[in-house]
């Protein structure tokens, strides 16, 4: 077992310097900002006022981190939104807020004031507001971004979600690639669900992952690779983030988009990514269009089932795909949605089911290349078993037995 004295060993004893000190060793370089923000979130114009009336009010506002290097630098780890606001008031480009409770009187007479227009007793109490700063020597960067991150995490977050704020590298990668796709389309409007809990984020990790991969069970949840850069923080390969950018934004400027009937969940979206980047390797750009051909029909039949309102119009299938059993493949697509919707089985079983539509409306080009030939085997699995009603556990057997899918997923 590590000793205590060793697990300690990094962190050295408190120092307490004021809001002065603190602020001049940024602007000339003794303390640097972190090349990679310890959170994701801006802080809201409440957020600042709360922390400038606790200053005001000499309230405490919790330790700052700072790392210290080999090469005798120190980084700012934990605190840079505090001393932000706290710059940004000095600045005059932030007011007091004197309402915020619990009333008090001198407070409220300086509402709405900047710095320079307080008295000089309280420019006084924020100069020399005393700051603790805890120093930490040589952590390794990811047992830094655990230090500073695990107890800090938006209460809102998913686990998965917390993780990826706490991947380095790997999530500033991913969070810079959702920022650009709200340009493009990526939002609630048009995709049918917001950014809470880092959903965009989560969807886009697991795409990057699989797209690096060649496989579908890269996206899984528990999946190697996905942990891998979870945890370690290495960004994929340039290639590969360009690769899902362009997916990415051919996919969220699709005219069915714009239709009120087509919108996603987390599952369905990372699905429909998935099928998106894996259709352009295999046939090059221009295939998102049949995608977004399809789309418009299978997004609203699939919420209907999903409201138990019945079929609507017909599936626009090929005449050689006439025997497809698309009310029994819709029911299971929602499941599999639904219920462990990023399980190795579900992420597998909805890819394969895309993968049918697509094909079977003709969106493959050619029917010798990958993974068209696998898509073939399944529909023939399906139509020998019509004997039968489909039921659950029957799409299941079928295509996990009779069909494919223990080989799926994997990128030729």
């Amino acid at each position: 077992m590590t000793p205590a004295h060793d697990l300690r060993a990094s962190a050295t004893q408190p120092t307490v310097v004021n809001v002065r000190e603190v602020l001049a060793q940024l602007r000339d370089g003794r303390l640097r900002q972190p090349s990679e923000p310890s959170s994701s979130a801006e802080w809201t114009d409440h957020h600042k006022h709360v922390l400038l009336d606790s200053v005001l009010r000499g309230w405490p506002i919790g330790t700052l981190l700072v790392a210290r290097e080999r090469d005798g630098s120190r980084v700012l780890l934990d605190g840079q939104r505090r001393l932000a606001a706290l710059e940004e008031f000095i600045r005059g480009e932030l007011l007091v807020d004197g309402r915020l409770a619990p009333p008090a009187r001198v407070l409220r007479e300086s509402d709405g004031k900047t710095y320079h227009a307080l008295p000089q007793g309280l420019r006084t109490a924020i100069d020399d507001y005393p700051l603790v700063l805890l120093e930490l020597d040589e952590l390794p960067p990811a047992e830094l971004r655990h230090a500073v991150l695990r107890l800090n995490a938006d209460a809102r977050l998913t686990e998965a979600g917390r993780k990826l704020v706490e991947s380095g590298s790997f999530g500033e990668q991913v969070r810079g690639l959702v920022a650009t796709a709200a340009d493009w389309g990526l939002g609630e409007e048009r995709i049918g669900f917001g950014n809470v809990g880092l959903a965009y984020e989560d969807v886009i990790s697991r795409v990057l992952v699989a797209a690096e991969a060649g496989s579908v069970l890269a996206a899984a949840v528990g999946s190697e690779q996905l942990n891998h850069r979870l945890y370690s923080g290495d960004p994929v390969a340039d290639q590969t983030r360009d690769e899902v950018a362009d997916a990415l934004k051919e996919f969220v400027s699709l005219p069915a988009l714009d239709l009120p009937a087509v919108r996603f969940t987390k599952p369905t979206l990372l699905t429909w990514m998935l099928v998106m980047v894996r259709a352009r390797r295999a046939f090059g750009p221009g295939v998102e269009h049949h995608l977004g051909y399809l789309l418009e029909w299978l997004e609203p039949e699939r919420r209907r089932r999903a409201a138990e309102l019945g079929s609507g119009v017909t599936a626009p299938l090929r005449t050689a795909f006439l025997g497809l059993p698309c009310d029994a493949l819709l029911e299971r697509f929602n499941e599999v949605s639904a219920v462990g919707a990023h399980s190795p089985e579900s992420t597998v079983l909805r890819d394969a089911i895309g993968w049918l539509f697509l094909v079977a409306t003709g969106g493959a080009p050619s029917r010798r290349a990958s993974p068209v030939p696998d898509v073939l085997r399944m529909y023939a699995a399906l139509t020998n078993a019509k004997d039968e009603p489909f039921t659950e556990d029957r799409i299941d057997q079928v295509l996990w037995k009779d069909g494919v899918l223990k080989s799926w997923g994997e990128w030729s």
